[in-house]
């Protein structure tokens, strides 16, 4: 997708958001609060310059998980 590389907790994360995920369900599966959730989803969709539900799946898309 870019030159940008995920760690796999972000890979996991945006996985998850793509699947419509809520930051509370989460936050049950992975471990963690659900404001730590909202916390790095907003960190990983800024650095991925994205913010729309279609736009999480197209990026979900061009990753190789």
């Amino acid at each position: 997708m870019s030159d940008l590389v995920l760690s796999s907790r972000e890979k996991q994360l945006l996985r998850r958001l793509a699947a419509g995920k809520t930051d509370r369900e989460i936050a049950a599966r992975v471990g963690g609060t659900a404001k730590q959730i909202s916390e790095q989803r907003a960190r990983l969709l800024g650095r991925l310059g994205i913010s729309t539900a279609a736009e999480v799946a197209d990026a979900a898309n061009g990753w190789q998980f």
